[in-house]
């Protein structure tokens, strides 16, 4: 019983530390916190077409942030802006708000294109000098798919569809003209 009695011991005293850091950084946590998410608005980036990308900024603090800026850079070689500013400031997010920007870019070519993650500054109050630095995620390498990629997924498919009835209505036929019931061979039928 001692083994079990020191594992039960261990685990109460792991869960006693666990919510006193909890309770701490809770109660540490006061002031503004920024948390940022880079996302694409279309599930495939095509060369030559647009690509939406939407920032959102959240509070998660307790307090407002001041004179958040956000910056970000996409290579000119590989991508070209279409709308919007790949930075934007705002003079206050308050606690539990959050902030979406927009960027439309559109890539050259087709292949993969690697990006960096946003970079967002902020002040914890509107008198303070420290600023706060927090980034993005970043999306990777992004996998630019070329315009006869899209023609492909975009197509409507009318000769495989085609294949693909006539299969079907093959498939269903046949055993129906296979399996009809015999007719007599004389032409009479049989009395029983």
């Amino acid at each position: 019983h001692a083994p079990r009695r020191r594992a039960r011991e261990m685990r109460g005293a792991g869960l006693i530390v666990a919510l006193c850091l909890v309770v701490g950084v809770v109660c540490a946590d006061e002031g503004a916190h920024l948390m940022v998410q880079k996302s694409l608005l279309t599930n495939r980036p095509f060369a030559g077409k647009d690509v939406p990308v939407r920032y959102r900024i959240f509070n998660v603090g307790s307090s407002p942030a001041y004179d958040v800026a956000l910056e970000d850079e996409w290579s000119a070689e590989e991508f070209e802006g279409v709308a919007g500013l790949a930075s934007g400031s705002w003079p206050k997010i308050p606690a539990g708000g959050n902030i979406s920007h927009i960027v439309v870019v559109r890539p050259h070519t087709y292949g993969y294109k690697s990006t960096a993650a946003a970079r967002v500054t902020y002040k914890q109050s509107a008198d303070s000098d420290d600023s706060q630095v927090v980034f993005s995620n970043d999306l990777g390498l992004l996998p630019v798919l070329s315009s006869k990629d899209d023609d492909k997924l975009s197509s409507p498919h009318i000769p495989e569809w085609g294949i693909f009835i006539s299969g079907s209505f093959a498939l269903v036929m046949l055993p129906l003209l296979l399996f009809r019931p015999p007719a007599p061979a004389d032409g009479k039928k049989k009395k029983m």
